[in-house]
């Protein structure tokens, strides 16, 4: 009996040290199969990418590759991973697009990407990637899917750049415009209205990162414009 307990601690500390050998190549097989890619090469882009998730799922015990969670990272040191995981699995939805057999990897991935996409730095920058594409391809069977995911990158965020600015995430006027938002998401016009306001409010409010006096400024005319539209929405509500 201690044979094989003894051997079994053998055998796990063996996976052990072959997954931290895997971990320390996991950025240059993601770079593998992004080559592969950019070269059309589908098939081999499709297994390095598979073997860049799955080394991410052994790390977290996970069996699926689509079962990975942005839970899992630091938000903050580890950005960078989650932003390439992100096009990993915008780029493993692109490849099984067109494919019939594959539409099920094909909703898996984009979810994915939706899901390690939303209240990120680069929520902005995968968003503006996702229209561009889906305006170049208007025509396609997917085009439908492309843009419900689109608006679910929207409809599902948290942020509110310029509320978050002037009074905090935890605000109650931040709170309270985060509802309005759920209101304006029930309309085609609505979800026009939060795309606009992302794609400007995001590079304005870095902006205002460097700039003190742009962010002063920025605060001291928006603060009473936000409060008297969280009134509005709450008046509206009470009637």
């Amino acid at each position: 009996m201690g044979k094989i307990d003894k051997e079994t601690d053998k055998e796990k500390q063996r996976r052990k040290l072959a997954l931290q050998k895997k971990y320390g190549q996991r950025i240059t097989i993601a770079r593998q199969g992004r080559d592969a890619f950019i070269q059309k090469d589908f098939l081999t882009a499709t297994k390095r990418y598979n073997e860049y998730l799955s080394i991410l799922a052994e790390k977290n015990d996970l069996e699926d590759v689509f079962a990975l969670s942005p839970t899992m990272f630091d938000n903050k040191t580890d950005v960078t991973e989650m932003l390439l995981i992100s096009h990993v699995y915008w780029e493993v939805a692109r490849i099984n697009e067109l494919t019939p057999k594959l539409q099920k990897n094909f909703s898996k991935a984009l979810a994915q990407f939706v899901k390690f996409t939303i209240n990120q730095p680069y929520q902005v920058f995968n968003a503006e990637m996702l229209r561009k594409y889906n305006k170049k391809n208007k025509a396609s069977p997917s085009a439908p899917k492309l843009n419900e995911t689109y608006q679910q990158i929207f409809v599902q965020s948290k942020k509110c750049f310029i509320a978050t600015l002037c009074f905090g995430s935890e605000h109650t006027t931040t709170q309270t415009l985060r509802e309005f938002k759920l209101i304006l998401n029930r309309s085609e016009f609505g979800l026009k209205l939060i795309e606009l306001y992302y794609r400007i409010s995001s590079p304005l409010t870095r902006y205002c990162e460097r700039s003190f006096f742009t962010r002063t400024f920025l605060v001291s005319i928006s603060k009473p414009i936000l409060k008297i539209l969280a009134k509005l929405f709450v008046l509206g509500k009470l009637k």
